[in-house]
Protein backbone atom coordinates (compact mmCIF):
# COMPACT_ATOMS: atom_id res chain seq x y z
CA UNK A 1 0.00 0.00 0.00
CA UNK A 2 1.51 3.16 -0.59
CA UNK A 3 0.15 6.80 0.49
CA UNK A 4 1.09 10.26 0.01
CA UNK A 5 0.12 11.31 3.63
CA UNK A 6 -0.03 8.71 6.52
CA UNK A 7 -2.18 10.94 8.57
CA UNK A 8 -5.78 9.00 9.02
CA UNK A 9 -8.56 10.96 7.22
CA UNK A 10 -10.83 10.08 10.43
CA UNK A 11 -8.50 12.04 12.22
CA UNK A 12 -8.78 9.67 15.60
CA UNK A 13 -4.94 8.94 15.41
CA UNK A 14 -3.64 11.84 13.80
CA UNK A 15 -0.81 13.84 15.10
CA UNK A 16 -2.03 16.78 14.54
CA UNK A 17 -3.71 18.08 17.35
CA UNK A 18 -4.72 21.49 17.68
CA UNK A 19 -3.65 23.30 20.98
CA UNK A 20 -3.80 26.32 19.92
CA UNK A 21 -6.97 27.78 17.51
CA UNK A 22 -4.54 30.48 15.99
CA UNK A 23 -2.83 27.38 14.07
CA UNK A 24 -5.80 26.78 11.66
CA UNK A 25 -6.92 28.72 8.24
CA UNK A 26 -9.62 28.70 6.06
CA UNK A 27 -9.62 25.68 3.87
CA UNK A 28 -8.25 23.45 7.04
CA UNK A 29 -10.82 20.34 7.62
CA UNK A 30 -10.75 19.35 10.76
CA UNK A 31 -12.59 16.74 13.21
CA UNK A 32 -13.44 17.16 17.27
CA UNK A 33 -15.26 15.67 19.75
CA UNK A 34 -16.26 12.37 18.99
CA UNK A 35 -17.39 13.05 15.65
CA UNK A 36 -15.74 11.32 12.39
CA UNK A 37 -16.36 13.06 9.71
CA UNK A 38 -14.47 16.11 8.24
CA UNK A 39 -15.92 19.53 8.48
CA UNK A 40 -14.14 22.55 6.95
CA UNK A 41 -13.09 25.95 8.69
CA UNK A 42 -14.51 28.73 6.95
CA UNK A 43 -13.83 31.59 8.78
CA UNK A 44 -11.12 32.80 11.19
CA UNK A 45 -11.40 35.72 13.29
CA UNK A 46 -10.88 36.72 16.86
CA UNK A 47 -13.10 38.21 19.45
CA UNK A 48 -12.34 40.40 22.58
CA UNK A 49 -13.38 39.65 25.93
CA UNK A 50 -13.98 41.87 28.97
CA UNK A 51 -14.45 41.86 32.75
CA UNK A 52 -15.25 44.86 34.14
CA UNK A 53 -14.99 43.62 37.78
CA UNK A 54 -10.47 43.67 36.85
CA UNK A 55 -10.71 46.08 34.08
CA UNK A 56 -9.16 43.54 31.93
CA UNK A 57 -9.56 42.80 28.16
CA UNK A 58 -8.62 39.98 26.05
CA UNK A 59 -8.46 39.11 22.35
CA UNK A 60 -9.06 34.95 21.84
CA UNK A 61 -8.98 33.34 18.40
CA UNK A 62 -12.62 32.15 16.94
CA UNK A 63 -13.15 29.47 14.21
CA UNK A 64 -16.63 28.88 12.16
CA UNK A 65 -16.45 25.41 11.04
CA UNK A 66 -19.30 23.86 8.78
CA UNK A 67 -19.77 20.07 7.09
CA UNK A 68 -20.44 19.91 3.59
CA UNK A 69 -23.43 17.93 3.56
CA UNK A 70 -27.24 18.48 3.93
CA UNK A 71 -28.38 19.70 6.78
CA UNK A 72 -25.06 19.86 8.60
CA UNK A 73 -25.19 22.51 11.59
CA UNK A 74 -22.23 25.03 12.32
CA UNK A 75 -20.15 25.66 15.46
CA UNK A 76 -17.84 27.96 16.50
CA UNK A 77 -14.64 26.52 17.93
CA UNK A 78 -13.18 29.00 20.49
CA UNK A 79 -10.86 28.59 23.78
CA UNK A 80 -12.25 28.32 27.30
CA UNK A 81 -12.06 31.36 29.59
CA UNK A 82 -10.86 30.76 32.73
CA UNK A 83 -12.89 34.28 34.94
CA UNK A 84 -11.96 32.91 38.65
CA UNK A 85 -8.66 31.27 40.20
CA UNK A 86 -8.19 32.19 44.10
CA UNK A 87 -9.67 35.92 42.51
CA UNK A 88 -10.87 37.09 39.26
CA UNK A 89 -9.13 36.39 36.43
CA UNK A 90 -9.44 36.26 32.64
CA UNK A 91 -7.18 34.23 30.38
CA UNK A 92 -7.66 32.23 27.90
CA UNK A 93 -6.87 28.35 28.49
CA UNK A 94 -5.74 25.49 26.31
CA UNK A 95 -9.09 23.48 26.38
CA UNK A 96 -11.19 24.32 23.08
CA UNK A 97 -15.16 24.36 23.43
CA UNK A 98 -17.14 23.48 20.31
CA UNK A 99 -20.84 25.54 20.34
CA UNK A 100 -23.63 25.81 18.28
CA UNK A 101 -24.53 28.66 16.01
CA UNK A 102 -23.14 32.00 16.63
CA UNK A 103 -23.93 31.79 20.66
CA UNK A 104 -20.59 31.14 22.93
CA UNK A 105 -22.44 30.75 25.97
CA UNK A 106 -21.74 27.25 26.37
CA UNK A 107 -20.36 24.60 24.42
CA UNK A 108 -18.91 21.18 24.74
CA UNK A 109 -15.06 21.26 25.80
CA UNK A 110 -13.36 18.81 22.50
CA UNK A 111 -10.04 18.10 21.02
CA UNK A 112 -9.39 19.27 17.66
CA UNK A 113 -7.19 17.62 14.56
CA UNK A 114 -6.87 18.79 11.15
CA UNK A 115 -7.13 15.74 8.92
CA UNK A 116 -5.35 15.88 5.54
CA UNK A 117 -7.33 16.39 2.46
CA UNK A 118 -5.36 13.92 0.52
CA UNK A 119 -6.82 10.50 -0.49
CA UNK A 120 -5.11 7.47 0.72
CA UNK A 121 -4.28 5.25 -2.42
CA UNK A 122 -4.07 1.51 -2.71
Amino acid sequence: MSTTDPTPQNGTDSPDTITDLRELRVGDRVVFGDRQRPVDVVDVGTRTVTDERITKQIETPIVRVQGDWSGAVGRVLAHKLLRWADGIVLEETDAIVACEGDSLTRGDQVTVRRVSSEEVSA
